[in-house]
């Protein structure tokens, strides 16, 4: 990666072509609840939902900063070798475009809900709460399983998302657990956040605002540690963000271009379901219900994770095997 800095805010280019500005860490004693407007954008902070047009927006924006935080400014590391695609339907499952708004479907790679705009406005903003599972070995040698929130995947070719990454390596009486966070623009693969903190239990909120169609900001927090932190990144060459569909997903990501074993994480449960977009007055806010709940499958379709919305804003996903 290569780096510049101006006296506000430094940027980032990562070897895909990605143009990431990172911004100036909040003092001591910093409340986003009683800042300003333009201290919230001066500090790359997600902006304040307006109390009556966007109520529950809003109060989703004042529970998540209403424990104080470290903003940090992050540091990245490329994995090349790992990606978070699209949705890949289970073979023999209903075209995408025909599943859409089914009560269920299922899928090779994903477990979890998705959501669709109700109209012509496209979902430019998606948030959720969810803990970061202990990962335990669900077969010999390495299993892997995501938790993220994104938007797109869903008969389109982009992805914009960020999560958690529970894996293990299981081998002979080792068994050695790998945990961070994450974000990705596919088709450009992960990019780990090496120091944001994050550990088997943790409480994590992320909320992923697109600013137009090749530009986007991640605001992501560890609510356990009270560690947070937030950059603005541009899409990959050729990408645009379609906005059809935002998304709460349990995955096993694609290692190397195959699909891996499912680590087995027993429970993850998303809470605070959001997404919405519009502008100029026109907006569309959107939870859980009418959502698509999706279950994950594996050899001879079996069911390797089962989603169950359990709420208009809850999520639950559950292990069932590993391959």
């Amino acid at each position: 990666m290569t780096s510049t800095e101006t006296s506000r805010s430094s940027h980032v280019t990562t070897s895909k072509g990605f143009h990431i500005r990172l911004y100036e860490p909040t003092p001591d004693g910093f409340d986003a609840r009683t800042a300003t407007d333009r201290e919230l954008v001066h500090y790359g902070l997600p902006r304040r939902p307006h109390p009556e047009h966007e109520k529950a927006a809003n109060e989703a924006w004042q529970r998540a900063f209403a424990k104080p935080t470290r903003w940090i400014t992050p540091e990245f590391v490329e994995n090349p070798a790992r990606s978070h695609g699209p949705m890949r339907p289970t073979p023999g499952s209903p075209a995408l475009a025909a599943a859409r708004g089914v009560a269920n479907a299922t899928s090779t790679n994903w477990s979890g809900a998705v959501n669709f705009p109700p109209g012509a406005i496209p979902f430019s903003w998606v948030a959720g709460r969810w803990n970061v599972p202990q990962p335990n070995s669900g077969t010999a040698g390495f299993s892997y399983c995501s938790q993220w929130v994104g938007i797109d995947g869903w008969n389109s070719h982009d992805v914009l998302q960020a999560g958690t990454e529970t894996e293990i390596l299981d081998i002979l009486w080792f068994k050695i657990p790998i945990i961070y966070s994450w974000w990705e623009w596919f088709p450009a693969g992960e990019v780990a956040i090496k120091n944001l903190p994050v550990a088997a239990g943790d409480e994590m909120y992320c909320l992923i605002c697109s600013d137009s169609t090749t530009t986007a900001t991640i605001y992501f927090s560890n609510q356990t540690q009270a560690v947070s932190t937030s950059f603005s990144i541009t899409a990959p060459s050729g990408t645009t963000l379609v906005g059809n569909a935002a998304e709460w997903v349990v995955e096993r990501p694609t290692i190397n271009g195959n699909l891996p074993s499912l680590t087995d994480y027993h429970e993850v449960d998303f809470d605070e379901c959001l997404g919405g977009g519009g502008a100029n007055g026109q907006l569309m806010f959107e939870n859980l219900n009418g959502a698509t709940e999706i279950d994950m499958t594996g050899n001879a379709n079996a069911v390797l994770s089962d989603a169950t919305i359990v709420d208009s804003t809850h999520l639950r996903a559950i292990w069932k095997k590993a391959n």
